[in-house]
């Protein structure tokens, strides 16, 4: 039945999308992956997907099997384990960049919290934590397993009051949206002034995609709507009302397999992701510096503020 719904679905048509940043339609294609179009502004230099497949499309990929066959084998919690103290080393060099950045601050929002468990880390670091997941099985796991206050419903109609927080985090979040816009300046009324906004998302930039090449499994149509670089993402959180973002290129956090990770491709035996890992196995370390220094990691991690005083 579930599979008949997903067909339904699928039948609707792909639509043409203006771009997020400047608002014009005016691209040029850079990549076609599973019939669907990966395309560059000609104004602003943001990529994106386009045409677009429907929300319904997009949105049944993340389902209950998914959620529990893919996600939380992923971040070490298959079949429901929980182990909060593994969880708390996992996330303590991200905590301990939050804090440096956010001296005093408390009150702490998490959009897209899959599961619950950095923002479980946060609360068991002291912080009163609250965050927003579209997934019913991620935030029911959250509320029901690891007691927290997380809502189901869409972050650029969040229901907290303006300026209930210190902090808001999103972590690999911003490239699945379907409004970065809308959902940006929700967060910046949810934050009280001077609030601080910590995003990651992949880099288009990255060495990765320029070694893997169409087969670098960030690009996914389907799953990934929004593709930034440090210039893009910048411009796009100026002008929903934050500061220039500051940019983190060394994060305590990122070794070599978080810098360049030669796995993350849709190709794996493909000679580019061998050559690939033979030269991180031989290299790595030696250009781990040089990598990160230039903007090229697979992550862009940066800290952007609201106006006022912190």
């Amino acid at each position: 039945m579930e599979h008949e719904r997903y067909n339904a679905r699928r039948s609707m048509s792909p639509t043409e999308v203006p771009c997020a940043l400047c608002g014009a339609r005016d691209t040029t294609r850079l990549y076609t992956k599973y019939k669907h179009g990966i395309e560059r502004c000609r104004r602003c230099g943001l990529v994106y997907a386009n045409p677009r497949a429907p929300e319904a499309d997009i949105l049944a990929r993340y389902n209950s099997e998914y959620f529990w066959n893919e996600y939380l084998p992923a971040v070490a919690a298959e079949g429901g384990r929980v182990d909060l103290d593994y969880q708390d080393q996992r996330y303590a060099a991200m905590l301990a960049f939050i804090e440096r950045h956010t001296p005093g601050a408390r009150r702490m929002l998490e959009i897209g919290t899959g599961a619950g468990f950095f923002l479980k880390s946060a609360e068991r670091a002291s912080w009163e934590v609250a965050g927003l997941e579209l997934s019913p099985d991620g935030s029911a796991f959250a509320r029901e397993r690891l007691g927290l206050d997380v809502r189901t419903e869409r972050a650029e109609a969040m229901s907290f009051p303006a300026g209930s927080f210190d902090v808001a985090v999103m972590f690999d979040v911003i490239e699945h949206l379907f409004e970065p816009r809308a959902v940006l300046e929700a967060t910046r009324g949810a934050l009280a002034p001077g609030g601080v906004l910590v995003v990651s998302t992949p880099n288009f930039d990255a060495l990765s995609r320029w070694v893997l090449g169409a087969d670098w499994a960030v690009l996914s149509p389907l799953e990934h709507t929004y593709y930034f670089t440090e210039r893009t993402l910048g411009r796009l959180l100026q002008s929903t009302g934050f500061s220039a973002p500051v940019f983190e290129r060394r994060f305590g956090g990122w070794a070599v397999p978080e810098t360049m990770n030669h796995n993350y491709t849709h190709a794996p035996e493909h000679w580019r992701a061998r050559w690939y890992e033979n030269v991180l196995d031989r290299f790595g370390e030696t250009i781990l510096p040089i990598v990160q220094a230039s903007g090229r990691s697979d992550t862009i991690l940066c800290v952007a503020r609201t106006e006022g005083s912190p």
